[in-house]
């Protein structure tokens, strides 16, 4: 099905970027608000605690658009790059990109995860509520490229520009820092901009960057990710999904976006870096620039965690490069978030659904 099928609604969210979607399900917040549905959606320019917003649709169609008032508990400091969004116990879970800027070096203020309790939001505009933050360096950075390794997952190999911007200049420039100790010189750069819980409670994080050889995007199992919050012992990586996901006009794709239904994943891929200036990643991997945009369906067997997978063509976005979130609504519609603007401030917000 193409994008030209979907009604199409432009929301002033400046001046961030808008990144992950998910579903509102907490009925007291739409009751207060007047919301017949609503959608948590992240904004990339901003601090953790600042991130988030609800875009809200009333009854008589209109929409609105409000921020989350939150407070900084736990771990707190410099946060950016929100990327994905997820739920799970009543938590949702804020994930940065672990990445860094588009031409290096990694950020480890990009390097957290956070969470906030979906009931404590009675209104958007009443008392802040708790945004717990963990910033534990590039432990997820190390957790994930020592899983590659470990399973001998084969990867695009790292360019030249790629390594000297994001391992060997982070590592330069790192020295002395006790994050630093997580980076190792054989490492690849991960961004991460997608996430989804499966039924069993564990953590699908998408890869933007790398891909496997033969370009297609990865997913990366992780257990026991609330064990960042309460200094438990780190998270496992369990296993990598190695999905058949590649759009069309393009021989790579990364990860933009995951949503689960049971264990059914909804994901969209598309380019691997939106803005070819500065970008040394699509220096080096020219194939992943022009990817068209592409809903995917997989069905992930239930009792396995890994390995190489078919996706199901649901709809393509070959007129819009940025379709950076997914959700579903409770009648089964999808919808989904663009950011259409060229500029490095957005001046809008594309949502997009399929009624």
């Amino acid at each position: 099905m193409a994008s030209d099928e979907l009604e199409t609604l432009e929301l002033d969210l400046q001046p961030n970027e808008a990144s992950g979607l998910l579903a509102v399900e907490a009925t007291g917040l739409l009751e207060a608000h007047g919301w017949q549905r609503a959608f948590w959606v992240v904004l990339d320019e901003s601090a953790a605690e600042e991130c988030v917003a609800a875009i809200g649709q009333r009854p008589n169609g209109e929409w609105d658009v409000a921020r989350l008032v939150a407070t900084a508990v736990g771990n707190v400091g410099e946060t950016r790059d929100a990327e994905a969004l997820a739920r799970r116990d009543g938590w949702i879970y804020v994930v940065g990109s672990q990445f860094g800027g588009k031409s290096g070096p990694l950020l480890p203020r990009q390097a957290f995860v956070a969470r906030f309790r979906e009931s404590d939001v009675q209104r958007l505009d009443a008392a802040p509520v708790q945004m717990q933050l963990a910033r534990p360096g590039l432990l997820v950075h190390r957790l994930v490229n020592d899983a590659l390794a470990d399973e001998e997952v084969a990867l695009v190999e790292l360019g030249d520009v790629t390594r000297e911007a994001f391992i060997d200049q982070s590592l330069r420039e790192g020295s002395g820092e006790s994050w630093v100790d997580d980076l190792h010189e054989r490492d690849v750069p991960i961004n991460i901009e997608g996430a989804t819980f499966r039924s069993d409670g564990t953590l699908l994080l998408g890869l933007r960057y790398p891909v496997s050889a033969e370009g297609r995007p990865l997913l990366v199992e992780l257990e026991g990710v609330e064990r960042l919050f309460d200094g438990g012992d780190a998270p496992t990586v369990l296993g990598t999904w190695i999905v058949d996901a590649v759009g069309r006009d393009g021989d790579m794709a990364g990860v933009r976006d995951l949503s689960a239904i049971g264990d059914e994943i909804h994901l969209v891929t598309g380019n691997l870096d939106s803005r070819p200036k500065n970008s040394v990643v699509l220096h080096d991997y020219p194939g992943g620039r022009d990817t068209v945009s592409t809903h995917w369906r997989v069905a992930l067997p239930p009792d396995s965690h890994g390995g190489h997978i078919a996706a199901e063509l649901v709809r393509e976005f070959p007129d819009m490069h940025r379709i950076e979130g997914i959700a579903a609504d409770t009648e089964g519609r999808w919808f989904y978030v663009s950011d259409e603007d060229d500029h490095v401030r957005m001046e809008h917000t594309r949502l997009i659904s399929d009624a």
